[in-house]
């Protein structure tokens, strides 16, 4: 049976980035430690990040570092493709995992002010078929409810895993589907455990499958395929010419292979651990908006700095842009699952205990990062590699070194 822990490497992400912020232990050892010393804020970067890439052996990495007038650093270490040799850059494309649901935010958005849609507005007067929490059916769920994680909508990670995930070359099942099946009392996936035993709004609970809901909501309202919604307003109103929504849209060149200790085979659905990273059989998702998205570090710099500035872009306004990245929850709303952890939710924006704001990805054979912190200091990585091949550890000291760079003053 395959089995994929998508919510795992994405709340993973976002622990080991709460635990790394609250200080750094130095490079241990004398010797290393007047080595470091000796070098510029710049220098000492590059040693860390290339000493934790090389002892890890991943195969790819990218970082950039920026405030919104200016790049503060970057760096490009190793290949998107190990055996043909071709470096992984700034430019290199690959999947961006869980990181693609604020890309859901942003057509949300731009579809409240189309007038498409509102955020409170009842998902059931524009769904072609009707959700209702069955252990709460008096309840409506809204839109702000689905961008929240608060829902109701519980994701099954075997279902999810069996039936999202397939081969790039096998046709799979539609997007509206996926979610009828699950969703729907007459799908085939239907159950009553696929909700919370909790009123819409009231309980956090992270979901893929809530997030693809709320696009679709975006695809039905709009009447052209999501993905298409987003390419028009958003890759190419930015000119992100390095973004899309598969690998077949690129020069191969382009295209980092995705590397893992996991050998996946979608179309059979079957799954093993071997014990060296090798490269994945292309695959994608049949709830593609909650992560599909193609892209690079510099094309996704330009998305975010957009948001950075908070100005009127090309694509949104700054009042939609405020009301995007807008804290959801005060002292007398906040689920207690964000209320424990010091979190809130902007629309499928996250606020960690620290007021960073931003998200991660993570899925089989990639790894991303992407957070501002309250200084205003936006760090990016890519890794075409996954936590479970590398470790906690390894991520964890990656996020360290991402954390101090956000707040070195001399870059």
């Amino acid at each position: 049976m395959l089995k994929i822990f998508k919510n795992r490497y994405v709340i993973l992400s976002l622990l080991l980035f709460i635990l790394v912020c609250f200080g750094y232990v130095g490079v241990s050892g004398f010797v290393e430690k007047k080595k470091l010393e000796s070098m510029s804020v710049e220098q000492r970067f590059d040693y860390e990040l290339e000493s934790a890439y090389e002892k890890a052996k991943i195969p790819g990495v990218a970082v950039a570092v920026f405030s919104k007038d200016r790049v503060l650093y970057e760096k490009e270490l190793g290949y998107a493709d190990v055996q043909q040799k071709i470096p992984f850059t700034l430019d290199t494309v690959m999947n961006i995992g869980s990181i693609s649901k604020t890309f859901i935010s942003a057509a949300l958005m731009k579809a409240v002010e189309d007038e498409l849609l509102s955020l409170d507005e009842d998902i059931n007067h524009i769904l072609p078929f009707q959700v209702v929490n069955p252990n709460s059916p008096e309840d409506s769920i809204t839109l702000r409810n689905l961008a929240t994680h608060t829902s109701g909508i519980k994701d099954d990670d075997d279902i999810y895993a069996q039936h999202s995930y397939y081969s790039l070359y096998d046709e799979g099942i539609t997007l509206k589907d996926f979610l009828y099946n699950y969703l729907s009392p007459d799908g085939e996936w239907y159950k009553r455990t696929n909700f919370l035993n909790e009123s819409a709004g009231t309980s956090y609970e992270y979901s893929n499958i809530a997030s693809a809901l709320a696009a679709y909501c975006i695809e039905v309202k709009s009447g052209i395929p999501y993905e298409e919604y987003v390419r028009e307003h958003i890759f190419n109103e930015l000119n992100m010419h390095h973004s899309g929504w598969s690998p077949v849209e690129f020069n191969s060149d382009a295209v980092a292979l995705n590397y893992s200790k996991e050998r996946i085979d979608f179309k059979k659905k079957e799954h093993s651990t071997g014990s060296k990273m090798e490269p994945l059989a292309p695959y994608k998702l049949a709830t593609y908006p909650d992560g599909g998205v193609f892209t690079s570090v510099n094309d996704l710099s330009t998305f975010l700095l957009e948001l950075m500035r908070k100005q009127d872009t090309a694509f949104l306004s700054s009042e939609s842009i405020a009301a995007m990245l807008e804290k959801q929850f005060n002292d007398t709303n906040i689920p207690h699952e964000l209320k424990e952890r010091k979190h809130n939710s902007g629309l499928f924006w996250d606020y960690t205990s620290l007021n960073s704001w931003g998200h991660t990805g993570g899925d089989p054979g990639i790894n991303t990062f992407m957070y501002v912190k309250e200084s205003g200091v936006a760090a990016i990585m890519f890794m075409n590699c996954d936590v479970e091949s590398i470790g906690q550890d390894t991520l964890s000291k990656f996020h360290r070194i991402l954390n101090r760079l956000a707040e070195v003053e001399g870059l």
